[in-house]
């Protein structure tokens, strides 16, 4: 097993296997993680964007789209980055929102890593 994978931070394979509803179905896991990992990069642009546009709204809507669907598969690191990002957009806090938004494309290519040899196995 790679070593991105063994790191739950970036992500963990029984939150996604919790999804399933049973312990042998990776059919379905294999679909949901691909299926996530084909939307990652336009929901990562649709934040850089939106920041980028200095609309929070959108802003919002892209980061709540990116923390419920990693915390939902067990990308554990895009789903905190997206909560610390949910934090500054309440307080319409755009500066630190885009400082925080940096660590997002190398948190991407993390889980695109972990994911890639997840569906690999």
């Amino acid at each position: 097993m790679s070593e991105v994978i063994d790191t739950p931070a970036v992500f963990d394979p029984s939150a996604l296997h919790s999804l399933t509803g049973h312990d042998r179905d990776e059919e379905l896991a294999l679909v949901l993680a691909g299926r996530y990992l084909r939307l990652l990069p336009e929901r990562v642009r649709r934040i850089a964007a939106a920041l980028h546009a200095q609309d929070p709204d959108e802003a919002m809507d892209a980061v709540l789209s990116l923390k419920v669907s990693s915390d939902t598969l067990g990308a554990r690191e895009l789903g905190a980055l997206g909560a610390t990002l949910e934090r500054h957009l309440r307080l319409v806090d755009l500066v630190a929102a885009r400082a925080a938004s940096r660590a997002l494309v190398p948190a991407a290519k993390r889980l695109e890593r972990a994911l890639t040899a997840y569906l690999a196995h």
